[in-house]
């Protein structure tokens, strides 16, 4: 039995089209200016949580209340820059999250729905072959390769 539909979408050319336009003006902007790493170089470099970032957040004001106590060695212009840059990423980078967080929930549940679908069909094709309905021997062989430790029952 096939399952209800968790979700149904469509999209007209139109909007395909639009959000084509629009993820491409957001990479355009991004490209030159964020970076991409490897999983690896993820492992390498420190990550700010809630704790750190309040903790970072003070030191800074302190740092700019009181620039003769900065080291020689910091330099204070790029860690603002860094700052003001990782601020204003910051808000889009949650609402990034969102968005992905929502086309993720929705491709979910349209795989579901589609693998479901697909699930039903092949067991109607198995049952058809075994009833030696004309062509549904050739579509049930074709389609159990996608199972091959299950042997079929003869």
């Amino acid at each position: 039995m096939a399952s209800e539909n968790l979700v149904s979408v469509t999209f007209t050319d139109e909007e395909r089209a639009q959000l084509g336009e629009h993820l491409a003006a957001i990479e355009s902007i991004l490209h030159s200016k964020c970076i991409s790493l490897t999983p690896e170089e993820r492992q390498e470099y420190a990550r700010l949580g809630n704790k750190s970032e309040n903790w970072s957040r003070k030191v800074i004001d302190y740092m700019n209340q009181q620039p003769n106590l900065t080291p020689a060695f910091i330099d204070l212009d790029e860690t603002m820059n860094d700052y003001e840059a990782r601020r204003a990423l910051q808000p889009i980078a949650a609402r990034g999250e969102a968005v992905m967080d929502m086309l993720n929930d929705t491709m979910m549940l349209l795989g579901s729905d589609l693998y479901h679908s697909c699930i039903a069909y092949y067991r109607n094709i198995r049952l058809l072959a075994r009833q030696n309905v004309n062509g549904a021997k050739a579509i049930y062989e074709d389609l159990s390769a996608q199972f091959p430790g299950r042997p079929s029952k003869k």
